[in-house]
């Protein structure tokens, strides 16, 4: 029995190890700092641990990071992955469209900007920056409807 227990004790060890590592990934996937969060992410998607839907959420993640450090191309390859896991996953979408809006490529930002809201009709940053890519073609009124209804549903939206 205390073999057995001898035995058992380094593997609970190196399983706890593993445990505590990821834990730290996942905080460290959120970090504010790009380059931390990129390592955290890719650590966590190389485990293929995740399911799909935990995985598109790291991969969003890894995709916000790189559009901070304003790396679109990497960014939008991730977004596209996280929706080809999830196609309704709306943080994605508004991401993917961020990221077009800034390579100046606002009918793709708007159309990603639809299909978040078609997903989740109240989610006020859709709308808000489907407003603010509607003013780069300068489609002013429906810009501003955007804009108005994004604050409507959230009066802190673009602050």
């Amino acid at each position: 029995m205390q073999r057995r227990l001898a035995t058992l004790l380094p593997l609970l060890a190196i399983a706890a190890t593993r445990a505590s590592a990821e834990s730290d990934s996942f905080q460290q996937c959120e970090s504010r700092n790009a380059d931390v969060a990129i390592v955290a992410c890719t650590m966590l998607i190389d485990t293929g641990r995740s399911d799909s839907m935990m995985l598109a959420s790291i991969i969003t993640q890894r995709g916000d990071a790189y559009a901070h450090k304003f790396d679109f191309e990497h960014a939008i390859k991730d977004y596209n992955h996280a929706i080809k896991l999830n196609p309704t996953h709306v943080v994605a979408l508004v991401g993917r469209g961020i990221a077009h809006a800034n390579r100046l490529n606002f009918e793709l930002a708007i159309k990603d900007y639809d299909h978040a809201i078609k997903f989740k009709p109240d989610y006020a940053k859709a709308f808000y920056y489907r407003g603010l890519a509607k003013f780069g073609l300068c489609e002013i009124d429906g810009a501003d409807e955007d804009i108005a209804k994004a604050r409507e549903l959230d009066p802190h939206v673009g602050d």
